[in-house]
């Protein structure tokens, strides 16, 4: 969506049956109030430079969800490089808001305060891994990281997110209760859990 200048304004990711899954529509800002209605499912707002300053994941993507601001951590020298979404709720952050490294280092939050996190591969838009901590499970976390996470990779140009067969089984959960379970490969591989000694209950 663009502004009165023509400049990006925001990227919307919407949910719905009005075009093939997939297209990509410019418009004015005018006109994508009649485009969006009530489908978005994550808005990303652009700031200076066309950054991607905010991420606002809607309740039709993870009605359950908490208020959530993310933190972006690059793994720029990896082989393959990629990028981990990580969700965050409270410590005065505004919802929505998108930290990088360096801001998330000077906010008092610690690793157990993550609800969760999305890791893939920006060249091919591959999911590598996404998490739920436990208090925070059943909660649709997972859908406002997946709708957060491709949305950010979409605004940039990035690859569409994927994903392969293999996968726990919660991750086995998780893909056929989703409305984008037909980009995720049928299960080949159960994944032993990402936390040691979990149980599927």
């Amino acid at each position: 969506m663009r502004d009165a200048t023509g400049a990006a304004d925001r990227f919307v990711v919407v949910w719905s049956d009005r075009h093939p899954d997939g297209t990509r529509i410019d418009v004015a800002a005018e006109q994508a109030t009649r485009e969006i209605g009530d489908d978005a499912v994550c808005v990303a707002t652009y700031g200076d430079s066309e950054q991607v300053v905010r991420l606002e994941v809607t309740p039709r993507a993870a009605p359950k969800a908490p208020p959530v601001w993310f933190a972006e951590l690059r793994e720029s020298t990896g082989r393959p490089p990629a990028v981990n979404l990580l969700a965050f709720t409270g410590h005065d952050c505004a919802p929505g808001t998108l930290l990088d490294r360096a801001d998330l280092a000077n906010l008092p939050v610690v690793s157990a305060d993550q609800l969760g996190a999305v890791r893939w591969y920006p060249a091919t838009g591959e999911v590598d891994q996404i998490y739920v901590s436990q208090p925070w499970r059943r909660r649709t976390v997972a859908g406002a990281l997946v709708a957060a996470g491709t949305t950010l990779s979409l605004a940039r140009g990035w690859a569409r997110f994927w994903g392969d067969g293999q996968r726990t089984e919660l991750g086995e959960q998780l893909r056929n209760a989703s409305a984008w379970r037909h980009r995720a490969a049928e299960l080949t591989h159960v994944a032993p859990p990402m936390t040691p000694g979990e149980q599927v209950r």
